[in-house]
């Protein structure tokens, strides 16, 4: 009789979609980080893995379902070496993809850092890397296996840098975990840090939906010291020696304020809990950046701080797209092809627009949408259209509002497209 009951009660977990292993099955709580480098040109992408490491501490979603949100130019996937079960699975944007739409791309090759982190395997797992081809299609960079008892793995130790939790509701599992890292602020400079930090947590707080979730959110300040203090401005032959080695003028774009030592910042963000990384620099000059499942980078004070710091997160928490554009051309207004569908949420070609926000519009709404006629409409944020000029580009890629947090400063915040896709990254993390 009770093994009746016992089969009876396996039909019903099977019927209901309940067999799901768990996640302590086949993960532990440290992480698993694979370093590697991007390599190739404007046609030609290479990925070689450099180390694979084992780190104390996984702060991410404990699932071991494989979900994915289908965005990034990459991802990776994680699956049992055995089943062929996906466990883990994340997309991510690079600099280096970035980069391969510059004209120096056509002239030579170059390498770039990556790294990914998924929780550190109990059995052995096959790792792929994979480019974005379409909205669907992938092909493989790199393939390889991880035994967990392999003795090369790297046993790495977090640096020892000082530390502030700026607010703590819910355990990392359950939370995302913003690691906020010091760039250019010596150890002297450290409380001046930690009040920026404070600053930008209150930014990013007081607009929507991070408001609306914010128990969720969990924000720790690592005061990572700077021989020297400020940041390196190329572009006025100004070099400082930080920390974690930003500068303007990346490609060359005065205002773009990136680092491409991905290691050494990975290094410093395992000193917490990280679903995301944002860079805090120590300058008042206008500039930043922010790359999907990457890093977000801005400057900690000055003109539109606020708006940038909220602006950068949009691209490195949600994948939101840039929804300005230029009229004559700009060193990134080649990112995008028009003939195909862009899987950022927030930007379309109409080559696949029902995979975009076409149910957010309202009846009736015309295709690309005009502009209203109402001049005080053009900034407004909570009109849902289909409006031209976006991604770099004023002609063949539309955006959902008149105005967003992604195309000005001058908005309020994000557009309710925008709004969409964040909240459902914040419930990715944290369900």
């Amino acid at each position: 009789m009770k093994v009746i009951h016992l089969l009876a009660f396996l039909l019903l977990l099977a019927v209901s979609g309940h067999t799901s292993t768990p996640f302590d099955h086949y993960f532990t709580t440290e992480t698993c980080r694979v370093d590697f480098h991007l390599s190739g040109d404007a046609m030609h992408t290479k990925a070689y893995v450099l180390k694979i490491s084992r780190e104390p501490i996984w702060g991410g979603r404990q699932t071991a379902d494989g979900q994915f949100m289908n965005r990034g130019d990459y991802r990776f996937v994680v699956t049992d070496s055995l089943s062929g079960q996906v466990l883990y699975s994340d997309g991510f944007n690079a600099l280096f993809r970035e980069w391969q739409t510059t004209p120096e791309a056509l002239q030579l090759g170059k390498t770039f850092e990556q790294t990914i982190l998924f929780p550190f395997p109990k059995q052995t797992v096959q790792v792929r890397i994979e480019s974005r081809k379409s909205l669907d299609e992938w092909s493989t960079l790199s393939e390889f296996y991880i035994r967990p008892e392999d003795k090369l793995i790297v046993r790495n130790q977090s640096p020892k840098v000082p530390f502030k939790t700026l607010q703590k509701f819910n355990d990392p599992s359950k939370a995302v975990d913003i690691a906020i890292l010091a760039e250019g602020y010596t150890a002297r400079e450290r409380n001046r840090f930690y009040d920026d930090a404070r600053q930008l947590m209150k930014y990013l707080l007081e607009h929507e939906p991070f408001k609306k979730y914010a128990s969720q959110l969990n924000f720790y300040a690592v005061a990572v010291p700077s021989e020297e203090s400020g940041i390196s401005e190329p572009h006025n032959d100004e070099w400082k020696n930080t920390a974690l080695g930003s500068h303007f003028h990346t490609f060359y774009s005065k205002r773009y304020l990136m680092t491409g030592n991905v290691f050494r910042v990975m290094d410093f963000a395992s000193v917490v809990p990280a679903d995301v990384v944002y860079i805090l620099s120590n300058t008042t000059h206008y500039g930043g950046g922010g790359i999907y499942n990457y890093y977000a980078l801005t400057a900690a004070r000055g003109r539109d701080a606020a708006s940038v710091a909220v602006h950068e997160f949009g691209h490195s928490f949600a994948g939101l797209a840039d929804e300005y554009f230029y009229e004559n051309g700009d060193v990134l207004d080649q990112t995008y092809d028009t003939a195909v569908e862009p899987w950022e949420p927030n930007i379309t070609t109409l080559q696949q627009f029902n995979r975009k926000w076409s149910q957010l519009l309202p009846a009736d709404s015309p295709i690309p949408t005009p502009l209203p006629a109402d001049s005080t409409l053009h900034r407004s944020t909570q009109l849902t259209g289909v409006f031209e000029g976006a991604g770099y580009q004023s002609k063949g890629i539309y955006r959902p509002a008149p105005d967003c947090r992604m195309e000005t400063n001058r908005a309020p915040g994000f557009c309710p497209v925008c709004e969409k896709a964040v909240e459902e990254r914040i419930k990715l993390l944290t369900n």
